[in-house]
């Protein structure tokens, strides 16, 4: 009987040691993916930190010692730079910067594990000495019709003339004034950029060679699409939006139309032909461009970058900060027509004299942005911001008479704007998007 005991006693024994061991197994082997976990976590914060580092440093390249004009290559020939971020420390970043229709993309990414990447896009923040709500450069004096009103800081080179307008405003008369300087090459590297990808299917997922319909029955299957030949994306449901697609380059050699109630985000469109959003089509956050004209009508909304000969605002359509419009070198023509009924928000660059050039803002027109100009302006609408020009026209004949008959204030909401960087006086950087892959 006590041989039994103790057997039953040493079973106790083996039963309890295993279990314990079992428990000390279960807790260190917790210990272990705990400190891994604690470890893996530290390292992805100090990659993320590396990587925003990356960011910072290529703006103070860009603010301090480089200046406004470095890049890195062009989107089709890009030497991005390797740095070291941090003192005795192995965090070596891949930094690019490069032009993205009127702004810069920059691109930090850090070349150890875990890989971490982050992709922003900055906008230039306006200078103090370009804040004036109207800087006229012209040999004719500027004269107010009836209805007319400018306020808040004003540059010309004579004195105005009234017929029934008025400023309240901080008036400055200069008879060398000249418009401040501009350079186009932000945009004119990203026109080269897609009118090489216009006669480069190769570079594309897919190639088709027939009028191609996108709806909800048909939908974008790829993210690259080259079309020999027209395109619509719609959705006829008016009473639903359509999620049409994310990050996609679609490229036609015709024309592209987006209607109905069809949503797109963070796409690029290149046409030949002209692009037409209408209806109830929402495109955000986009580059579009166009060999021969764009227009936004009806209830269309977008915001992004416009890129064409000729475009058109018309009806409800609506741009949302931050937008640019830009008609400009390689362009030899640039007619800008914002004829809607709804406040826009967006820059509006017109860098062509030739032929017809023009900016038209109708009556019932309302901006809140930035103008600049030298092709002749007619103002006849509202502008919440700041416009630089050569001249204002209002066809009365064959004469350009520098006549005004509409609005001028400050802008409503200033640290809203987001300003193309074609101004050389930029030294202030805003960062409108930022991704992290």
């Amino acid at each position: 009987m006590i041989k039994s005991h103790k057997g039953i006693a040493l079973i106790y024994v083996i039963a309890i040691t295993c279990i314990v061991s079992l428990l000390i197994g279960v807790m260190m082997y917790q210990y272990i993916l705990q400190r891994h976990s604690i470890r893996s976590t530290i390292q992805k914060i100090q990659s993320f930190y590396t990587a925003e580092a990356g960011i910072k440093k290529a703006l103070y390249y860009i603010k301090e010692e480089k200046g406004i004009n470095w890049r890195t290559g062009t989107v089709l020939v890009n030497e991005p730079i390797k740095d070291t971020i941090f003192w005795q420390k192995d965090d070596a970043v891949e930094i690019s910067v490069l032009d993205h229709c009127g702004y810069l993309k920059i691109k930090s990414q850090v070349k150890k594990k875990p890989l971490k990447s982050i992709e922003v896009i900055a906008a230039g923040i306006l200078p103090e000495k370009l804040k004036y709500n109207l800087i006229l450069k012209s040999t004719k004096p500027l004269i107010l019709k009836q209805g007319s009103k400018l306020k808040g800081k004003i540059r010309v080179n004579l004195e105005p003339r009234f017929q029934g307008g008025s400023i309240d405003a901080i008036l400055e008369t200069n008879p060398s004034l000249q418009l401040p300087k501009v350079e186009p090459a932000p945009f004119k590297n990203s026109i080269a950029f897609f009118r090489h990808l216009l006669s480069s299917p190769e570079e594309f997922d897919a190639e088709l060679f027939s009028l191609q319909v996108f709806s909800p029955e048909n939908p974008i299957l790829q993210k690259k699409v080259f079309v020999n030949d027209a395109v619509l994306i719609e959705n006829r449901d008016l009473d639903s939006m359509w999620h049409a697609g994310d990050n996609l380059f679609i490229a036609s050699t015709a024309e592209v139309q987006i209607s109905g109630s069809a949503m797109l985000n963070n796409i690029t469109i290149m046409a030949i032909g002209p692009i037409k959003i209408l209806d109830k089509a929402q495109v955000k956050a986009s580059r579009i461009y166009s060999e021969t004209q764009i227009e936004l009508r009806e209830q269309s909304s977008f915001s992004g970058v416009l890129i064409a000969p000729d475009i058109k605002i018309t009806e409800k359509a609506v741009l949302t900060n931050p937008s640019t419009i830009y008609c400009g070198p390689p362009f030899k023509k640039g007619c800008i027509i914002v004829n809607n009924q709804n406040m826009i928000y967006c820059s509006i660059i017109n860098l062509c004299t030739g032929g017809k050039s023009k900016i038209e803002i109708n009556e019932n027109a309302e901006i809140e942005g930035i103008i600049y100009s030298w092709a002749p302006v007619t103002l006849k609408g509202k502008l919440s911001g700041f416009l630089s020009c050569n001249g204002f026209h209002e066809e009365t004949g064959d004469t350009n008479t520098n006549v005004i008959s509409g609005i001028i204030n400050p802008p409503k909401n200033p640290e809203l704007l987001s300003v193309p960087l074609i101004f050389r006086d930029i030294k202030e950087f805003k960062i409108i998007k930022w991704q992290e892959y």
